[in-house]
């Protein structure tokens, strides 16, 4: 029984020293990992992109055994490198070996126990490029409807994130604009012309460059599109009299020189205006009237001919062309005859 103890504790201690041992040993071997350049902290207006969609590199590190075959278990790590200010253009990114071991080891827990050995290759080529900004002038040129009132708006100035690179590939000296005059007339067709319309306007960003960002995005435009306008006579627009409110207690009949009952009067009028009100004038949809206004002086003065011009009402906008043709007439007074007295 004792031998069986024995034999026992001297298995588990063979095993203990065997994995003491084993946990001492250090391996080295290569590992691949993609590295992708970022900006770092202080150069968060810099723009980098790899020559290819990520750099792999050859890391070879050592440490202890069970650590390293852990980490050739995993599928291949991809890191990023931050990478200080550079100028825009092509640039060579060296790869130091501390940083990428603390990116690495920020992530995964294993690499503060192992050593890196090399990196192969030590650099990667990327473009850089930066974000910069500047002042863009709003443009209203070419502008082809006719106006009452022009188009206004609240800034003509603008600001424009983009990049440093499409900006040098602009011609020297060449001002930087936004040019929103067809949009702004686009929509203005689709409003009543006539009226006093704000229509909001995006800017479009596209002229400088992929994802730059104009601010504010867009604008608030306010203007008056003139009517178009036409002239056309109207026939048959009635003439009607009226009395004040103290002398409708008596009625008065307008007649000819002759003496003759005017039971209708009417006038042809030549009118002017936006043509959509001229055109519902001519069709029965709006209507038009002349009003001769009789005051008390008039009404004392009866079978004597007057001359007078009524006064037309008209649809909004709308308006005499032409003087209108005044109107001839008597008046009678025919409260007696009408009261049967």
């Amino acid at each position: 029984m004792e031998q069986i103890k024995l034999l026992s504790m001297t298995a588990i201690l063979s095993l203990l020293v065997w994995m003491s041992a084993d946990s001492l040993v250090n391996e080295t071997v290569s590992i691949g990992v993609t590295v992708e350049p970022v900006a770092s902290a202080s150069a968060a207006d810099m723009i980098l992109e790899a020559t290819t969609a990520g750099s792999v590199v050859e890391l070879q590190v050592s440490g202890p055994r069970r650590i390293v075959d852990d980490l050739k278990a995993k599928p291949r790590m991809s890191v990023p490198f931050p990478v200080a200010q550079h100028p825009t253009g092509p640039a060579t990114i060296f790869i130091d070996r501390e940083t990428l071991k603390r990116e690495l080891s920020s992530r995964w827990s294993e690499f503060r126990k192992l050593a890196v050995v090399s990196v192969l290759p030590d650099s990667v080529h990327v473009t850089v490029d930066h974000w910069v900004t500047r002042d863009v002038e709003v443009s209203l040129d070419r502008l082809a409807l006719a106006y009452d009132v022009a188009p206004q708006i609240p800034r003509t100035t603008v600001t424009v994130r983009m990049r440093e690179s499409r900006l040098n590939a602009l011609p020297a000296g060449q001002r930087l604009q936004v040019a929103i005059g067809s949009d702004v007339e686009r929509l203005l067709r689709e409003r009543p012309a006539g009226e006093s319309v704000t229509i909001p306007v995006t800017l479009d960003a596209r002229a400088f460059g992929p994802e730059a960002e104009l601010t504010p995005p867009a604008l608030s435009v306010t203007a008056t599109v003139k009517a178009e306008r036409t002239t056309a006579e109207i026939p048959t627009v009635p003439i009607l009299f009226a009395v004040s409110s103290a002398n409708l207690e008596r009625r008065y009949r307008p007649t000819t020189r002759a003496g003759a009952a005017l039971e209708v009067l009417t006038r042809t009028i030549t009118v002017t205006g936006p043509t959509d009100a001229v055109t519902n004038l001519q069709r029965g949809v709006t209507r038009a009237k002349g009003i001769i206004h009789l005051k008390q002086a008039d009404l004392e003065e009866l079978d004597v001919v007057k001359v007078m011009t009524p006064e037309f009402q008209l649809p909004p906008g709308v308006e005499l062309a032409e003087e209108p043709a005044p109107v001839e007439f008597k008046l009678i007074d025919t409260t007696a005859a009408e009261s049967g007295g």
